[in-house]
């Protein structure tokens, strides 16, 4: 996986941690702190709040761990380039948090510290619905008790490691290594622990797993937004020890996953889930050509073995496997299409071809893109009923997959309340000429 971006030029480092070797601080053209707590440790008001900027306290006895010296939002100035480590131990009551990232991003997350605590942080499986069972060579999974519907939580968490993208692209590897190990000792113990897990060497693999291989298994991305050079992002790769912990990779989940404005991820049963099977979500795109996803499968989740999922292997029918990746192309095709608003080839055999192969290729975790598209273009035909059918549809389906506040879920909202009033159907007033173009 690759991120292009430019290096900002290297900060100087001043020094390392006399007993860790981690990174030291950096930044020798700031300006010294001003003022003092009354353990005596300097700090900088960042945000109008009081930060603490001061390296971390000597590990405890035979732990190993470094402890930040203060109970919230801490500024470690432990850098490397324009990324510098960041972390709250109290966040989340207590979950606690750490970042990898630029001083413009860590203010954005920073005034949201109410949200972290609001979090909810737990299995929705109170009622018995879930159990968790240990799989020789996999570790720890989740399975479902009983039958379970669509649009069931399974289970919420704020994460507890979150990195600039640009992270792995613009810092060498010994940088890299450097900060994420030093970025994870900062955890609390108990979040740590479970980071940790992450990192045990399962199947054949006899050495514990990089942080970087950890995060990349897992790159659920998040964009912080607001930044005013468009040549810039503000794009995180976010990690929840839990959700990696339980629920494997399938190119063709039965959980659909989301990211809150909380950063709190929150898994949802995406289609009918039997007693006995297994909860999986996808970690990268299900709409990916199947020899790549197996290539990623291989790299990041797969022990140096192609996906096992039935999506990839169909039971080792080759002549299953061709038909799926037949299907799955003739889908993003028509998918192609359906974005296009110009596109001439719309007829609504085409947009019913096309929903037909999303459930044939079992996409419930797409359903909302697949309703809207559908709502969409039978509007710009002048199919005004359809649309209206199909835009309810996609907010049902939006609300389980993205969140019943997400901004999609109202603007599909807006739209099926006033499907002749949609911008949508404007296309079809102008073939009619009744508009001009």
């Amino acid at each position: 996986m690759t991120w292009g971006a430019s290096s900002l030029g290297r900060i100087l480092v001043l020094g390392l941690l006399s007993t860790q070797g981690v990174l030291a601080e950096s930044d020798a053209k700031a300006d010294p702190p001003k003022g003092g707590s009354k353990e005596g440790l300097a700090y900088e008001e960042i945000n109008k709040k009081t930060v603490y900027s001061e390296n971390a306290t000597a590990p405890a006895a035979g732990s190993g761990a470094l402890v930040p010296p203060v109970d919230g939002w801490w500024y470690s100035k432990v850098c490397a380039d324009k990324f510098c480590i960041f972390t709250n131990r109290r966040l989340a009551n207590g979950r606690g948090m750490v970042m990898v990232t630029t001083m413009e991003d860590y203010q954005k997350v920073e005034r949201q510290e109410d949200a972290f605590n609001k979090a909810d942080n737990k299995f929705q499986q109170e009622d018995g619905t879930f159990e968790t069972v240990d799989l020789p060579d996999r570790g720890t999974a989740l399975k479902a008790k009983k039958a379970i519907r669509r649009g069931k939580p399974v289970m919420s968490w704020t994460p507890a490691l979150v990195v600039h993208k640009d992270v792995f692209d613009v810092l060498r590897r010994k940088e890299r290594t450097r900060i994420l190990d030093t970025a994870v000792r900062y955890l609390p113990d108990e979040t740590q622990a479970k980071f940790n897990k992450q990192r045990k060497p399962l199947g054949p693999l006899s050495v514990e797993r990089s942080i970087e291989s950890v995060m990349l298994s897992s790159p659920f991305e998040y964009d912080l937004g607001y930044n005013y050079n468009p040549e810039m992002h503000s794009k995180h790769i976010l990690n929840f020890p839990e959700i990696n912990n339980l629920l494997p990779h399938d190119c063709r989940p039965n959980v659909a996953w989301y990211i809150d404005g909380g950063l709190t991820m929150r898994t949802v049963v995406a289609r009918r889930i039997n007693p006995g099977d297994e909860l999986t979500v996808a970690y990268i795109d299900p709409f990916i050509p199947r020899p790549d996803r197996s290539l990623w499968v291989k790299n990041h989740r797969g022990f140096n073995k192609p996906c096992p999922c039935q999506a990839c292997t169909h039971g080792g029918d080759a002549e299953a496997v061709k038909k799926a990746d037949a299907r799955l192309e003739e889908l993003n095709s028509l998918f192609k299409e359906l974005k296009n608003h110009d596109s001439k080839k719309v007829t609504p055999q085409l947009i019913a071809r096309f929903l037909d192969l999303v459930s044939q290729e079992r996409l419930q975790v797409k359903l909302a893109d697949a309703y809207e598209y559908a709502a969409l273009n039978y509007n710009y035909i002048g199919m005004d009923r359809l649309a209206k059918k199909y835009a309810d549809l996609a907010v049902q389906a939006a609300m389980v997959e993205e969140g019943h506040d997400a901004n999609n879920v109202i603007a599909l909202r807006i739209m099926a309340g006033d499907i002749k009033g949609h911008y949508s159907y404007q296309y079809t007033l102008k073939r009619q000429g009744k508009v001009k173009s």
